[in-house]
């Protein structure tokens, strides 16, 4: 039996349309969480805008913005550093794989709400131990 492919663009979409998901209780809990690169608090948002359809995230385009899923805690000087050298090298010059880090955050505060602090905090301070950037107390 021979299979025929629809060649008819419109009849498949890679990409699905739907409406980002705000919640501002997630980004309240981001803003209290340290900086995944540095450690320090004072933190912003960072939407990651790079797809990785692998996580079920198809990046941002005109007319789409990223849901807050996708978001990291940055301290201003990083975030700004990512936006001057691209996301893409950020993230690899960092060694961090920013969609998994952001589905582990993320996943933690859909399954144990405000709770979830102390293990994203956790979560965050391995990353930073393990590449040799954790401060001890007196440095902080």
């Amino acid at each position: 039996m021979a299979f025929r492919i629809n060649s008819d663009a419109a009849a498949f979409s890679p990409i699905p349309k739907a409406k980002p998901t705000k919640r501002k209780g997630y980004l309240a809990f981001v803003h209290r969480l340290p900086c995944v690169i540095t450690g320090r608090y004072e933190v912003q948002a960072a939407h990651l805008s790079m797809a990785a359809s692998q996580y079920g995230h198809y990046g941002r385009a005109k007319q789409r913005k990223a849901s807050d899923r996708w978001v990291l805690p940055l301290c201003a000087e990083q975030h700004d550093r990512q936006h001057r050298i691209g996301e893409a090298q950020f993230w690899a010059c960092a060694g961090i794989d920013p969609h998994v880090l952001a589905l582990t955050l993320h996943g933690l505060w859909t399954e144990l709400g405000d709770a979830a602090e102390p293990f994203a905090i956790a979560v965050i301070n391995q990353r930073l131990a393990s590449a040799g950037a954790l401060k001890s107390r007196d440095e902080a």
